[in-house]
Parts: C-alpha cells; structure tokens; sequence
C-alpha cells in the first residue's frame, strides 16, 4: 500500500511504502540533491568541530601531558557534542521532508536544541559501546594472529586468511551496528518525540527479526558514503596537483578516507599545503555526511511501515 503525502514547499507527492535497497538509495539522492542547500546548512556545523580541534591541536604542543588531557576531554565532549547536534539536526529535516511538511530551520534547530540532552546522552553510550566492541575486537585479533605473525611461512595460511575476514566482519557489523542504532535512537527521540529511556530500546524494536539484513543495508550506505567523498577527494586533489598546489605525495594525502584525522594527529607545523588539504578533506566530510543519515533515516521510517504499518497511520491520520 501506498500513500502519497504532498510536500508544499517542492509541489509533489512523496510516497510512504516500504522499500527495497535499490529505491532506497534512489530515493536518498533525489531527496539530497532537491534540498541540497538546506542540508548542507545543516551539515555545515560540524565545520566549527572540527576547526576547535585543529585549533587546539595546533595550540598543544608546548604543553605538557597532564594539562594536555585536561584541554583535550572537554574538547572531544564539544566535538561529539556539535557533531550530534548536526546530525540530529540532519535526521530531522529528512524527516521533515519525507512527511511532506514544510522545512523551517528555525523549527528544526528549536527541536533538536529542546532534545538535544537527551540525544547527546544516548549516542555517547551508544558510542561508548561501539568503541568497547571494536576494541575488544581488535585486541581478539591481535591475541590470534599473533603466533601466524611470528611465522612469516604461517601468514597465508588458510586458517589466519579465515580469521582475518571474520574479525573485519565484525568490525564491520559494529560499525553498521552504530550508525543505525545511533540514527534510529536519534529519530526516536525527535520524530517520535519520546524520552531518552525509550528511544534507546526503540532501535531493537524495530530491528528485531531483521537485525542483519538492516544493519548490512546501513553498512552498505556507509560505504557509498565513503566511496562517494573518495571520488570527490581524487577529482579536488587531481585538480590542485595538475594546477602546481600540491605536489605527488600531498595528492595521495587527499585520498585518503582518513585523512582528515591524520592531519590532526600527525602533521608537526602549519602550512599552507597542510591548510588546503585539511579544507579540502573537511569540505568532502560535510558534503558526504548527509548521504548516510539520510539513508539511514529512510532505513527507520522502512521499518516502521513493514513492522508497524507506519503508512496506514498516517493515511488514518490524515
């Protein structure tokens, strides 16, 4: 069953029915690229993060370890903080728009600002489990291959091979875990409008029975995401190399996915080859960033109309 929803602000008929992958994704690009300027707006405030942590990065260095922690905790809690308040902000509008209501961001920022604790509490325990469960990972990793790594003839053999793609597997599992835990949590709370409590055992209601099939399907937008600013970061950098800005090594920097964060952690002085890069990389980011919370957005509403009939009660609603 269908039902058409009209959106005033585009003079179209957006259609609630549960969708396959493929529509999905469809459906996640026709929505960007129609209200491209207002999510990237929204998306635009984790530019502030991440110029406080180069600011402090570049700042740091003469001081000493002690003091440097203490800079740095309450630094990565403004970071995490803006961060959630952008992608609350980011799942809302979508939302918005997927009703077929009106976009003000007035409303939007007086919604997320009203849950936003509520938010920023959540995905910080959500984080905090993600992280656990990716490091006991790693540490698994590491005890098992440990013995094939202290013999060079063992390292191909089929049973390290085996546990290698099964470690990354998980890895992966946590990370498309995450991001739709994080995304359904966060739509609870400002969609629904319910209370932090209940938005964190939302996400398995809507996934129970499906857990896999939902969470590879959210793995698989991260990494359309991914593959997304990775074309954008060869085309800037392939640009910028054959105009004389950057040399060789400095475009290779430009593609890679992690650079951004490399930049903050292993850059010793500021230039201006540093700067350009780190904008360029920045700018992919918040270009990228709606693809997956949207996605993930329409993932929720998905599930809310093949468990609960989401589309009959808003036909009923209406």
């Amino acid at each position: 069953m269908e039902l058409d929803l009209r959106n005033d602000s585009e003079n179209k008929y957006l259609k609630l029915h549960a969708m396959g992958f493929g529509e999905l994704l469809d459906t996640t690009f026709s929505l960007y690229r129609k209200h491209f300027l207002t999510f990237l707006r929204v998306s635009a405030g984790y530019c502030p993060a991440m110029l406080i942590m180069i600011s402090v990065f570049l700042l740091d260095d003469p001081v000493a370890w002690g003091p440097k922690v203490a800079i740095w905790i309450p630094t990565i809690g403004v970071f995490w903080g803006i961060s959630v308040f952008v992608i609350s902000g980011l799942v809302f509008v979508c939302a918005e728009v997927y009703l077929g209501r009106s976009i003000k961001i007035e409303a939007v920022l007086r919604r997320v600002r009203h849950r936003f604790l509520r938010c920023f509490a959540g995905s910080l325990l959500i984080g905090l489990l993600a992280v656990l469960l990716i490091f006991f990972s790693v540490v698994l990793f590491a005890a098992i291959s440990g013995p094939f790594l202290g013999n060079s003839s063992d390292f191909f053999d089929l049973s390290f091979i085996f546990v290698t793609i099964a470690i990354l597997l998980v890895i992966a599992f946590v990370m498309g875990w995450f991001a739709t835990y994080g995304c359904f949590f966060t739509a609870a709370v400002l969609v629904e409008e319910k209370s932090g409590n209940y938005g964190l055992l939302r996400p398995h209601e809507l996934m129970s029975s499906a857990w896999w099939r939902v969470v590879g399907v959210m793995f698989a937008i991260l990494l359309l995401r991914l593959a997304v600013g990775f074309i954008f970061r060869i085309v800037l950098g392939l640009l910028l190399s054959l105009t004389g800005f950057l040399d060789t090594m400095e475009f290779l920097q430009t593609t890679n996915l992690t650079a951004l964060w490399q930049l903050l952690t292993r850059q010793p002085e500021p230039s201006f080859s540093y700067l350009l890069i780190f904008f360029i990389n920045l700018g992919v980011d918040i270009f990228s960033m709606p693809i997956w919370v949207i996605g993930g957005t329409f993932l929720y509403f998905n599930q809310r109309i093949r468990k609960e009939g989401f589309d009959i009660e808003m036909m009923a609603t209406r």
